[in-house]
């Protein structure tokens, strides 16, 4: 039998100034009183912290350290630095975040870090709710350089009232912002670097230059009528293909009975966003299976070849792996 087994993972709570508590009642998360929490990163390996395994002192750092082809599956290249290739979170974005954008690759090796490609999951949209990604058609280039750190910019950027189940991609480069009144279920590559251009007047550091050196003005531009989110595809197996990049693939499978879910020599992460169940594989009866509710993460290792998904009533869960290799 494979040394590895799937694993759940510990939750990491971060405040922030444009955060709120809906995570508590949308997902049940349990929350220190008193703070605005922003994101909960639910899977990471950076410099400063990786995720722990649920009921150890072991890290993903120490597993991919110890096993890293039986856990990313081989030829399934590593973040920056040799790290786990993905950071999955949940962010609630009480209030707007700032405009911003992302560095691909190449960009960020002089940063030390990886590029970053992600794609949102909307989960809540309440009345305020907005969202930007990318410029109006009609916006001027030239005018947006100019005005990209001031209020001027906003009328140039394309904004839009998102509903919850839609699928944002936001490939690195792309000007963008999530909020007010959102909360999303977010897949990226494994990086921190993003660069402010606007803030809506806060006062924190904007990063004006580096944004408009790697903001690719035409990436993101869609149709005035248009909505810029990803059409979900139907799998034969039940579920929905969200989004596919070169970085990540991203699909949803709301159960109402039992799923085996193949691992295809690369590993899986399975993200409750609803309902309970059990997660099982085939361990010869040494392994019991591992008990799901909201918010929980479990990362299956390349090794373990299917996985079982037992929906206790009903189970809405998103599955991440590598992408399109």
């Amino acid at each position: 039998m494979p040394s590895l087994r799937p694993f759940l993972l510990e939750r990491k709570l971060l405040p922030k100034v444009w955060g709120g508590r809906a995570l508590e009642p949308l997902l049940g998360l349990s929350l220190p009183a008193g703070e605005a929490i922003g994101e909960t990163w639910e899977l990471f390996d950076r410099p400063d912290g990786s995720s722990r395994l649920r009921g150890s002192d072991r890290t993903l750092a120490s597993v991919l350290q110890d096993a890293g082809d039986d856990l990313l599956g081989r030829g399934v290249p590593r973040g920056h630095g040799g790290r786990f290739p993905l950071l999955l979170k949940f962010i609630d974005a009480r209030e707007a975040l700032s405009v911003q954008v992302h560095p691909d690759d190449a960009q960020a090796r002089g940063e030390g870090d990886s590029g970053k490609d992600e794609a949102w999951l909307v989960l809540h949209a309440g009345p305020r709710a907005r969202m930007i990604r990318g410029l109006r058609p009609d916006a001027d280039l030239e005018r947006f350089r100019a005005v990209a750190h001031t209020p001027a910019v906003e009328p140039l950027l394309w904004s839009f009232a998102p509903r919850p189940g839609d699928t944002v991609h936001v490939p690195p480069g792309t000007v963008h912002a999530i909020g007010p009144d959102v909360v999303v279920f977010e897949v990226q590559q494994n990086s921190d670097l993003t660069y402010r251009l606007y803030d809506w007047g806060r006062p924190r550091e904007v990063h004006v230059q580096k944004a408009l050196a790697v903001a690719r003005a035409d990436e993101g531009r869609v149709a005035v009528a248009d909505r810029p989110v990803v059409t979900p595809q139907p799998l034969p197996d039940g579920g929905r293909l969200l989004v596919a990049t070169p970085h990540f693939r991203l699909r949803r499978y709301e159960l109402q009975r039992p799923l085996a879910l193949a691992t295809e020599g690369a590993f899986l992460t399975l993200t409750v966003l609803g309902g309970r169940g059990l997660c099982g594989w085939r361990s010869g009866g040494d392994d019991a299976p591992l008990p799901l509710g909201p918010g929980d993460t479990v990362l299956v290792p390349a090794c373990i070849a299917d996985v079982y998904l037992s929906p206790i009533g009903r189970l809405d869960v998103v599955v991440a792996d590598p992408g399109c290799r």
